[in-house]
């Protein structure tokens, strides 16, 4: 049962964040009517979308009239940003689809912000979200390559302006109400570990295509978030249905190795973060 659909509304980003695999396929911004058909089809299986695969889904110049889709079509909407642009889009708070936004405050070192103003930035979001309904997210990465002075910066901000509260969630703390902070394991992008040379079989099970899927801003259908290049693409919107790409022989295939925990794909053998649903 499908629960999430991540929708790429844009595979273009204005940072190069080392974290990230890095778009290698031509640019493209998802028109309305493209979006409107995605949500259509995806309406069937799920209420739950998630605004990102890669690209920075705030350079979108179209933005308000697919969360104004978004509204229509009564979806819960998360959106993943790396934040330097929020300044601009608080009317994001005015869309009642908007469900969660999540910030990766990662993103820090690799972009050309005043640090203080960035996290003004956040605090000014996180002020004006508190009259709403949504939940903001603060993201980091456990990583020793990534603990960089600017990371913690951003941790010593807001240790000073919130009380830093547990939750009963592995790796989540609370800020104030609809607020967190989250930080998790850094893995690797299949992308970056992808080879031809493999088993012919692997023991393992994965969630993708059974419980999550992502649409390419190309409008291709991929098991996953992490495909990100498109390395086992299901289907095309442009040539078939939601429907008939999840009924494919392809997808079923797929679904079924998961099930019985074998895994047939090269890109899905050499996905280390599989090893999360083992």
């Amino acid at each position: 049962m499908i629960k999430r659909v991540y929708i790429e509304i844009t595979n273009q980003c204005n940072l190069s964040c080392v974290f990230c695999s890095g778009n290698h396929r031509p640019v493209h911004f998802m028109t309305p009517d493209e979006f409107e058909q995605i949500l259509k089809q995806v309406k069937v299986y799920t209420d739950y979308i998630y605004l990102h695969v890669q690209g920075e889904p705030l350079l979108h110049p179209e933005l308000r009239k697919l969360l104004d889709l978004c509204d229509q079509y009564q979806m819960q909407v998360q959106l993943v940003t790396n934040g330097s642009l929020l300044s601009r889009h608080f009317d994001l708070l005015e869309h009642r689809s908007l469900r969660k936004l999540s910030i990766s405050m990662q993103s820090l070192p690799y972009q050309n912000t005043d640090p203080d103003a960035y996290m003004e930035t956040i605090f000014s979001w996180i002020k004006a979200a508190a009259d709403t309904s949504v939940i903001t997210e603060l993201r980091f990465w456990r990583s020793e390559e990534l603990d960089t002075p600017l990371v913690h910066f951003c941790m010593n901000r807001l240790e000073e302006v919130f009380p830093i509260q547990t939750t009963d969630r592995r790796n989540s703390l609370k800020l104030a109400e609809r607020v967190f902070l989250s930080y998790a394991n850094d893995f690797k992008w299949p992308s970056e570990t992808f080879h031809s040379n493999h088993p012919s079989i692997v023991t393992g099970t994965c969630l993708g295509a059974r419980q999550q899927l992502a649409i390419l801003s190309n409008l291709t259908v991929v098991p996953c978030c992490l495909d990100a290049d498109g390395q086992v693409p299901l289907g095309n919107l442009n040539e078939n249905t939601l429907t008939e790409i999840l009924d494919s022989k392809h997808c079923q295939s797929l679904i079924n190795q998961f099930q019985s925990h074998r895994i047939q794909e090269p890109f899905c053998q050499n996905c280390t973060y599989r090893h999360r649903f083992d």
